[in-house]
Parts: C-alpha cells; sequence; structure tokens
C-alpha cells in the first residue's frame, strides 16, 4: 500500500457522475483483492463455484458496469513485474500469508468458523488464473486494460499527467508520489457499506495539495521515502506530519537524515528515479467499445454460474447508456 498520506492530503467527497466523459485507470490489483477479502463465504474464502473462486468476477462486474453507467470510461491497469527494491516488502507478505494460512486451517480443523471468517481474508490471493479470467471479463465487457511495466498506480500516474486519462483509482497513497495530479479513492466501493457507514468516492488534486502543503513534487517523494514505501522502509521514528515538519525545515531527505542521524539509503536516486520517471508501457489506449451479451452470458453464467439477476443488473445498466450489442440481435449501430 505504500506510504501512507491520509493525514496530509486533502480529498473532497465526489459523486461518480463527477467523472462523467472522463477516462478512468483503474488499479486492478488492490480492487480485487478487494473483492476478494469481502465477498466471502462462512469459511472466510471468497465466493466460488465449481470450486473456483468467483469474487473477483462478481465485483469487477458489477463496479465496472455501474461506472460504465455513470459515463465513465475505466481503464483497468494490471501490475506488471515488480522492482528488484520491492522484493522485501514482498516477502513479508508471503510470510505473513502462510502464517495466516497455518491459522485458518487450525481454525476450520477445529469447527472454529468464526475464526475462520476473520482469517480467510489474511489468506487471500489474486492468482495467475484469477488475473486472466478478469482479462476475458473485461474483453467481453468491451472495456480497455493494459500491463504497466511494473507498478499499475505509477504507470497509471504517468498517462494521466500526459492526460491518456483524467484520474488515476487507486487506494495506494504512492500513486500521489508517482505525480498523478488527480487521484480518486473508493471509486469502485462508491455506495457500498463498511463499517457502519456508506462509502464515499474521494478526490486528491495534487497541485492543491502540494500548495496547500507548502512542498514541491520532488519533497513529496522525499517525504514519502523517509515515513517508508515498498522501497524503503523509511526512518524510524518518523510519521507524515513529523515527516512533513521536517521536510519544510531542511528541504531533502539528506538534510533531514543529517540532522537526525539516519543513513541515507544509499540508492536513494534509484528511488526518487522509480517515483519521479516511473515506467510506463508506449502502447497507446485502445479505445472501449460495447459489451457482447452472448460473450457475457457464456463466460459468467454458464461457466461461473453466476445468476440471472446478477446478469440482467450489468446488462440493463451497459444497455441503458447504449454500451451493450447482441450478436443475434444486432441493430445499424454495431456496423
Amino acid at each position: 500500500m505504500g506510504c501512507n498520506l491520509r493525514d496530509l492530503a486533502p480529498s473532497k467527497p465526489i459523486e461518480l457522475s463527477d467523472l462523467s466523459g472522463q477516462r478512468v485507470a483503474v488499479d486492478v490489483f488492490l480492487n480485487a483483492y478487494q473483492f476478494i477479502t469481502s465477498m466471502t463465504g462462512e469459511d472466510g474464502k471468497p465466493l466460488s463455484y465449481n470450486g473456483k473462486p468467483v469474487s473477483h468476477l462478481m465485483g469487477f462486474l458489477d463496479r465496472a458496469s455501474i461506472m460504465v453507467s455513470e459515463g465513465i470510461d475505466p481503464v483497468f491497469v494490471f501490475d506488471g513485474r515488480p522492482h528488484e527494491l520491492k522484493r522485501e516488502t514482498l516477502e513479508g507478505r508471503k510470510e505473513r500469508k502462510i502464517e495466516a494460512v497455518e491459522r485458518w486451517e487450525a481454525a476450520v480443523s477445529e469447527g472454529d468458523m468464526a475464526a475462520a471468517k476473520k482469517l480467510g481474508p489474511q489468506t487471500a490471493e489474486f492468482n495467475r488464473e484469477m488475473v486472466s479470467e478478469t482479462k476475458r471479463l473485461f474483453d467481453c465487457m468491451g472495456l480497455t486494460w493494459v500491463e504497466a511495466p511494473m507498478e499499475a498506480e505509477g504507470a497509471g500516474a504517468v498517462r494521466c499527467r500526459r492526460g491518456e486519462v483524467g484520474a488515476v483509482a487507486s487506494q495506494d497513497w504512492d500513486t500521489l508520489l508517482y505525480g498523478s495530479p488527480v487521484m480518486v479513492r473508493n471509486l469502485t466501493a462508491h455506495g457500498t457499506r463498511k463499517f457502519g457507514r456508506v462509502m464515499q468516492a474521494e478526490m486528491i488534486v495534487l497541485s492543491e495539495m502540494l500548495d496547500e502543503l507548502g512542498i514541491s513534487q520532488e519533497q513529496l517523494v522525499d517525504l514519502g521515502i523517509m515515513i517508508g514505501t515498498d522501497f524503503h522502509p523509511g526512518f524510524k521514528g518518523i510519521g507524515p506530519k513529523t515527516g512533513l515538519k521536517l521536510i519544510k525545515q531542511h528541504g531533502s531527505l539528506e538534510s533531514v537524515a543529517e540532522v537526525k542521524g539516519h543513513e541515507v539509503p544509499g540508492n536513494l536516486s534509484e528511488i526518487r528515479s522509480l517515483f519521479l520517471n516511473h515506467p510506463v508501457g508506449p502502447e497507446p489506449l485502445s479505445e472501449s467499445t460495447k459489451a457482447v451479451e452472448e460473450d457475457m452470458r457464456g463466460f459468467l453464467q454458464d461457466e461461473m454460474g453466476f445468476s440471472e439477476a446478477r446478469m440482467k443488473r450489468a446488462l440493463d445498466r451497459f444497455s441503458g447508456v447504449g454500451k451493450l450489442k447482441s450478436k443475434s440481435r444486432p441493430t445499424i449501430f454495431d456496423f
């Protein structure tokens, strides 16, 4: 999830209609985990059909169709190969997952389903087969997806700076370190209920944030590194508010490290470059098309066991904005 800038980022609530007419890059990985860990059975595992998880498909079908019905043109971005500097972070996640699986299995064997339901989301994974299924779903819906060379939110941020998309939808605060002019949080959770409250999409405009904080983009990156990111654990004892005060007083990470007695990362220039010059694929974004009813029904209903009610709800959303076509009932607008 990168560094936590929640206390420093001025956000404003928005409605989905505020993004109507815009292309919005959507970080697939984090959203997939949101669906997988929230739509679970009694054992805490993702909902499944014939032994195959389907929560990720249910989530993306529902939320993507809602976005399209609101006039949003989503561009789904998949993570690419992680940078070597992220290895320690990923290994830590893997170890925690292995421990969670062991505790979950013990809870199930003991018949403690309350504990199993709580532990289940900690064992979640978005594996290669699920990634492939998600891409197939987007194809059936006529929606654009791309693979990032590295980090999805980083590639999305670069495309946003280029003007290819109007915002990046992600829960990862590193999106701002990558320099996305506009970040949207809770986009795919907007209107759902969590912890007793209705979730609201919120927008952060980077230029407004930097003006309010009184720092530059380069200083924001240094601040993020000091707090801790996926590429560096950060300086012990320095949180967002303290870090902001220090970066404003001393100007750079190196100066803060000298004053506070911290060791400057030997690969600091490489970490900075990952945020300030993140790689992005050279290919232009393809245009979205229309959802194909037969393809969606064949995949989701016939293969994945989706109910008619769930299918009709999504199909009606596409149809309502002219984004649905049928192979058996073509119209003049399909040619």
